[in-house]
């Protein structure tokens, strides 16, 4: 899945900011300027993938 962020207002103009495909907490950092531009944060729900480790490249390492 690649990474994207969701808008959703309803029509009685509530909004929601979800994040999928991100890992730890570099969704909070891709999300914060929605979240700032659509006003106070009224909840918060982490998801599983929140608390998943955030890839880390391995060198590869070549050998003759």
């Amino acid at each position: 899945m690649s990474p994207r962020i969701e808008i959703t207002v309803t029509p009685a103009g509530e909004t929601s900011v979800e994040t999928k495909g991100f890992a730890g907490p570099s969704c909070r950092a891709v999300s914060k300027p929605y979240e700032e531009a659509l006003g106070a944060k009224a909840a918060e729900t982490l998801t599983p993938e929140y608390h998943a480790a955030a890839p880390v490249a391995q060198p590869v390492e070549q050998r003759a």
